[in-house]
């Protein structure tokens, strides 16, 4: 099964969100319509999500501010990256150590569940998590436009475990 296209999960959720004027009827009675820019920062996180399951680091590193800053999940890295080249580099090893012993590319399948958008000028803040077996993997994106663009310029990463029983 593929994996779903998260643009579809995020505008979902985003028409739940929107003001009233946005959800407003077209005159044809299709439905509400997302703002340009909900569209826009969706683009971005189907971007993510996909660099992320193709493990493909340029794609990944093109998605980051250069002064984008980062909390990684995992030890041991407990500090803040400071920059897009810091971000690269630990995300570099961190794919390179998935795709061991893997024939992807695919090398994961995220799917992100209960997305949200929250718009705020040329600001965005996207939430969303993952439900693992043991964990929830939590992530916030903090996005920027530049120019035509949307950026990430901070990312947040955090997981709780499951409770058993």
């Amino acid at each position: 099964m593929r994996r779903r296209n998260v643009t579809v999960a995020v505008l979902a959720v985003l028409c739940v969100a929107v003001s009233a004027a946005a959800r407003a009827q077209t005159a044809s009675g299709a439905g509400p319509t997302p703002p340009p820019d909900a569209v826009a920062v969706a683009k971005t996180v189907d971007g993510f999500i996909e660099a992320l399951d193709a493990a493909d680091i340029e794609k990944f590193a093109e998605l980051f501010a250069p002064d984008a800053t980062a909390f990684f999940p995992l030890a041991p890295f407990t500090d803040r990256l400071e920059n897009r080249a810091q971000i690269t580099k630990v995300f570099a090893a961190f794919f390179e150590s998935i795709r061991k012993g893997k024939s992807g590319p695919q090398y994961m399948n995220l799917v992100p569940q209960d997305a949200r958008i929250q718009l705020y000028g040329d600001t965005a803040i996207v939430t969303f998590h993952f439900k693992g077996a043991e964990l929830v993997s939590r992530r916030t994106l903090v996005l920027r436009r530049d120019g035509a663009r949307w950026l990430i310029v901070h990312l947040h990463a955090s997981g709780i475990a499951v409770e058993k029983g």
